[in-house]
């Protein structure tokens, strides 16, 4: 994938295997990419070496979510990171039908 993104958002569930209830960390591979953190409502920075192009309108785009810093559980499945323009508005859990929208 190359350098990313990353979107921290609360947990929405203790870790399956340890309980932790750290941060969900989801990588992202759109705009600027150089290991930014962000959060809801953050604006993506653009530059000559982001990736994609600044939109307009609400679209997502795929994420993967970090491995659980407690206990290294890797969460299977991706998540799409939901924008409003430059801004992230949110994210949810993707489903089969919703990776196969994108270009791989």
């Amino acid at each position: 994938m190359g350098v990313y993104d990353r979107l921290f958002v609360p947990a929405p569930s203790p870790c399956p295997r340890c309980g932790s209830q750290e941060d969900l960390v989801i990588q992202f591979h759109f705009g600027d990419v150089y290991l930014h953190k962000f959060r809801v409502g953050d604006t993506i920075a653009w530059s000559d070496r982001a990736k994609g192009s600044p939109r307009t309108g609400r679209f997502e785009t795929p994420g993967y979510p970090e491995w659980c810093k407690q206990c290294g559980f890797d969460p299977e499945g991706f998540c799409l990171v939901q924008f409003d323009g430059d801004v992230i508005v949110g994210y949810r859990e993707a489903t089969e039908e919703d990776m196969g929208r994108f270009d791989w």
